[in-house]
């Protein structure tokens, strides 16, 4: 970490703290948001306890009116108004409580004012009253506050000032942003077919022109504990003759299923295969109505397991992580000794032998 340092603003840390004492916590679906948790380890527990994060306005960006056109058209010169700033989109987030009842900031808005601090035509306010000569980013306002505070919005729509109370809600991105932060890496490998949730991490590992299409997901918000699989890679071997190369498509389906997370595509492989054959059906972004089909034997699939894991130096056939709560426990249920339970784990076919016990 040479020459690195990081300052963060004590009030976060004050927040963070108190949310800590108040056992504030987040819904497990929420634990790998995009800055949607902050992590704190405690030593009394075994899991880590996540408690809410930074919030935010729900909105994609800003734009300072430093022109006088700009100004003119959106009405601020005829209310003799000097600051402010343009809201250029809104996020579409289910889980945002002000969404629900319309209080919340959209596109072609200007905001005037947080809580009534008012914000410059340059997307700045006053530090405090006795350093008026400093200036600071709006959105300050908005990160020193805990997850579901409520603001009082200034804002001019369609040329009509008003007021808005909206309710500070952490953003859900369906594509997690920072590396070991809410993105961690996850992965199963099915026929020599390695399926991940799709991050910016991910991407930013690639660095090819078919990765960069994925771009059109990072704003998205998530409903629920939903991600976004995508099939990174084809290891060679002969089970999956046809399809090497293919890479950096997103999944649609496995023999009609239509997984919503990993967690859930691993359920799939290893309970609900029926049939001599698994169908795993991928898109091409921005071509989501044509269907690219894998199609291997499941008896060959199983077979070569343990050859694909060994000629590409796998040890297992997916992350713990990638295993859900519920079937780690049926596991351990149908098997009972701690050795031969984690042996089945990293296998398909050791899981499913497990759980056929049942």
């Amino acid at each position: 970490a040479g020459n690195i340092g990081y300052i963060i603003p004590s009030k976060i840390v004050s927040n963070f703290l108190q949310m800590c004492k108040d056992n504030d916590e987040v819904k497990v679906e929420d634990r790998f948001s995009g800055l949607g948790a902050l992590v704190v380890q405690e030593e009394s527990i075994e899991e880590s306890k996540h408690v809410p994060g930074i919030p935010n306005l729900a909105i994609l960006g800003s734009q300072t009116l430093e022109s006088k056109a700009l100004r003119h058209n959106l009405g601020l010169d005829e209310l003799d108004i000097l600051g402010g700033v343009r809201i250029v989109g809104s996020l579409n987030n289910n889980n945002n409580d002000s969404s629900n009842t319309g209080d919340r900031l959209k596109g072609d808005d200007v905001l005037l004012s947080i809580n009534g601090i008012p914000i410059g035509m340059d997307g700045t306010i006053q530090l405090s009253e006795t350093r008026p000569d400093e200036r600071i980013n709006f959105r300050s306002l908005v990160t020193c506050q805990r997850v579901g505070s409520k603001v009082a919005l200034d804002v001019l729509r369609n040329k009509e000032r008003r007021e808005l109370s909206v309710s500070l809600n952490m953003s859900r991105f369906v594509v997690p942003q920072y590396d070991d932060f809410d993105a961690i890496p996850l992965y199963l490998v099915v026929g020599g077919c390695v399926f991940t949730p799709l991050s910016l991490p991910l991407v930013s590992e690639k660095k090819n022109n078919k990765s960069t299409s994925f771009s059109r997901y990072y704003r998205d918000q998530r409903s629920g504990n939903e991600q976004i699989i995508v099939l990174s890679k084809v290891l060679n071997d002969e089970v999956n003759v046809g399809y090497h190369g293919w890479k950096n498509l997103v999944l649609k389906s496995v023999n009609g299923y239509e997984p919503k997370n990993i967690q859930e595509l691993v359920d799939v492989i290893v309970r609900k295969m029926e049939g001599e054959m698994m169908n795993i059906r991928c898109t091409v972004v921005g071509e989501e109505d044509a269907d690219y089909v894998i199609c291997m034997s499941e008896q060959e699939v199983i077979h070569s397991e343990n050859r694909v894991l060994q000629r590409h130096m796998i040890a297992s056939w997916c992350s713990m992580e990638a295993i859900s709560k519920e079937l780690r426990d049926e596991v351990g249920k149908n098997e009972p000794s701690e050795t031969k339970r984690r042996n089945a784990y990293h296998t398909m076919k050791g899981m499913r032998h497990v759980l056929e016990r049942a």
